[in-house]
């Protein structure tokens, strides 16, 4: 239910609330779900109008559980346990976001932005509501941008999603694959193809970019219609760079990844040392 305290401060002041849309995929998000759901009233209390689609892919937890009891007007599911069938995971992430985008065109409402946001460790420290209204700003001042993603503390983490002139992560997926066959050498892989480049990546003013994600990115609503996550080499290369180069190709226009919209960079994906590396991958089998 829309925070109406929230639209009560907003008309008063003179304000005129922004409608952000969430749509995100949901697997396995039990533990955060709940963070999720009071990060959308925090956004409400600061005047924001937020409301989410969330499609969820056959969690083996209390996920679907949590978002039907938490169903509204403010939360929409849909089922994308379809995904389950599809092998290649790229792919799978392709198929999964166009339907919710497939859902969102067929049920357009009045929203300003869209945010494309990760439901798992990201909502443990999202983006502010200032940095939010921050990041907002910057788009409605900057028509020559599309969206802007997010970055991260310590480090600027999804590689496979960022593209700019000049830097391209398209074959990460295949090089970690075949990094992981020499056990000798793994972790000096990482160091040298991974850890490097999320470090470059981590910077304190706005980094120009083809595409990213990074977990948390804001669109316009206009501009975020007129994508697409389908492409044909999507079982090689990151759903969202399909989905923003359509755009820039549709609209000419380009995208940030904007200091001021941060994250804590998930456990999984920070640098580590060589122990840790190890340890972290050991529990896992």
């Amino acid at each position: 239910m829309i925070n109406e305290t929230a639209k009560h401060k907003c008309s008063r002041s003179g304000r005129q609330s922004i409608t952000l849309l969430f749509l995100c995929l949901a697997r396995n998000c039990e533990a955060t779900l709940p963070k999720f759901f009071s990060y959308l009233d925090l956004l409400d209390n600061w005047g924001f109008h937020c409301t989410s689609i969330i499609g969820e892919d056959s969690s083996r937890d209390r996920t679907r559980a949590l978002i039907l009891d938490a169903r509204g007007s403010r939360i929409e599911l849909i089922d994308t346990s379809f995904m389950a069938e599809e092998p290649s995971r790229l792919k799978r992430m392709a198929l999964g976001r166009e339907a919710l985008l497939d859902v969102y065109r067929a049920r357009r409402g009045d929203e300003n932005f869209v945010c494309v946001a990760d439901l798992d460790n990201v909502m443990i420290s999202p983006p502010t509501p200032a940095a939010v209204k921050n990041a907002i700003d910057r788009l409605r001042l900057d028509r020559s941008l599309f969206a802007l993603g997010a970055t991260s503390r310590p480090v600027y983490y999804d590689l496979l999603s960022f593209k700019a002139n000049g830097q391209d992560y398209r074959s990460l997926n295949t090089e970690i694959s075949k990094a992981k066959k020499n056990p000798l050498t793994y972790f000096q892989f990482h160091k040298r193809r991974i850890y490097k480049h999320q470090r470059l990546l981590t910077q304190p003013e706005p980094i120009p970019c083809c595409s990213s994600f990074n977990g948390f990115c804001i669109y316009n609503a206009e501009d975020y219609s007129l994508g697409s996550y389908r492409a044909d080499d999507e079982a090689d290369v990151c759903e969202h760079v399909s989905f923003n180069l359509s755009i820039i190709r549709q609209t000419g226009k380009g995208m940030l990844i904007a200091p001021e919209l941060f994250i804590q960079t998930p456990r999984d994906h920070a640098p580590v040392g060589v122990f840790r590396f190890w340890c972290d991958r050991v529990g896992k089998l």
